[in-house]
């Protein structure tokens, strides 16, 4: 792989991620008076898809990277993470996880 292309897809990657995050929080202000579920489904698709792919281009596996994604929900639920506690989030994600291959 060539080095410069790769880490010129990098940073192409970076920038792509925080521009959508900044789209997202402009959606998520407006969003009481807007309510553009597709917008909000799209930013967070693109910056869930891109950090997919930036993970790749930095030598990262899409099955280490979600096998690293189960540890870290494994030890919030065992921690007691609040969004565990009162809304079972992290135990529902890793189990998504886990049945989608």
């Amino acid at each position: 792989m060539n080095i410069a292309a790769n880490l010129k897809a990098i940073e192409q990657i970076k920038s792509e991620v925080l521009t959508e995050v900044a789209n997202l929080y402009r959606t998520l202000a407006d969003y009481d008076e807007i309510a553009d579920y597709n917008a909000v489904e799209n930013s967070i698709s693109t910056i869930v898809a891109m950090d997919y792919i930036l993970a790749k281009h930095l030598g990262i596996t899409h099955s280490t990277l979600d096998s690293r994604i189960s540890e870290l929900l494994s030890l919030a639920e065992e921690n007691g993470h609040a969004l565990e506690s009162e809304f079972r989030d992290m135990s529902e994600l890793r189990r998504y996880i886990k049945n989608r291959v």
